[in-house]
Order: structure tokens, then sequence, then C-alpha cells
């Protein structure tokens, strides 16, 4: 995969490229850190609990997913390490699901996510798949907003169980082409 590097305006230099199992340690403190810098109501992390949060950036745990064949994680690194993180999961009929993207807050308005959906999009066509959908919370606005911007359209709403919490997620879904 073809690293994408671009300066920002605060001069950081940002390179998006394939996770690989030597990131594992430093994605699973990226996670930690986006979790702890959002806080455990915000938006994207409704309901999970230290324990999950641990639980899914745990070295082990990254390095499981890594080498699964039907994920790809993209991360997106500056010179103070991991940034960004964008999760895509094979489906069913050439359907992948963009599975998560996560900007820390600290890095927030420098167009990581921005890059991160590009590329991912970008994979995701390449890989052959017909289209892709994300999921996020109906009260998350902001999200609802940045994949509508991206081409994603309304494709209905679930409840799921996210620890103790129920939870009603948007649908949406880009056709690729």
């Amino acid at each position: 995969m073809r690293r994408s590097t671009r300066k920002t305006a605060n001069r950081q230099r940002i390179v998006v490229r394939a996770a690989k199992e030597s990131d594992a340690k430093e994605l699973g403190t990226f996670l930690m850190r986006a979790w702890r810098e959002a806080g455990p109501g915000a938006p994207g992390f409704t309901g999970a609990s230290e324990e999950a949060v641990k639980e899914i950036s745990s070295e082990k745990f990254l390095i499981g997913t890594l080498a699964d064949p039907k994920a790809k994680m993209l991360i997106a690194i500056a010179d103070s390490g991991v940034v960004g993180f964008a999760s895509l999961r094979a489906g069913r009929s050439r359907s992948a699901e963009l599975s998560g993207i996560v900007v820390l807050q600290s890095a927030s308005g420098l167009g990581i996510g921005t890059r991160l959906i590009r590329k991912s999009l970008a994979l995701a066509t390449r890989l052959g798949f017909r289209n892709i959908s994300v999921q996020t919370e109906v009260f998350n606005k902001r999200a609802i907003g940045f994949y509508e911007e991206n081409g994603f359209v309304e494709a209905g709403r679930r409840t799921e169980k996210v620890g103790e919490a129920r939870v009603v997620l948007q649908v949406l879904r880009k056709t690729l082409t």
C-alpha cells in the first residue's frame, strides 16, 4: 500500500499507512489514549468500559486482529506517534464494514480523519468490495455529517448492547465504484 504524507498546519508530518504487527503495542497505547482523551461517554465510546477498551487495545488482541485476513487496519502517524486509526472488516456479499475511525482529540482538525476515510475507501475499492457501511451513535451528529460529506447515505438504525448500555446506532452505506 502506498503511504500518504502531508505536512499539517502545525508542521507535523503525517503518514497514513497499513498497520503492521510491529505497530500493535503503539496502536494499543494510542487506543487507550484516545479513549481517555475523549472520555468514556464520548461518541464512539458509548458504553465501553475501561476493561473492554483495555482488551481491544491489548497487544495480543491487536496482533490477532492484524493477522485476520478479513480485517485491515490503517494508522496515521505524526512526529508524536500514532494519532489516528481506521479499521475495515470484510462482510458478506462483497461488502465491507468501516468498523472504526479514531483520531486523538488533541489532533482533531488536522484533516487526519479525512485522510483515513479516503485511504479506507480506496483500500475497500482495491480489494473488490462493492459497498461499505459504517455505524455510529444516532446522537453523534459530527460523525454522521463527516460520513455524509464522504458520500455515505442513511441506511437504517439498529440497537446494540454495549456493556450494560443499549446504544441506538445510525447505519450509513456507500456504494463503491
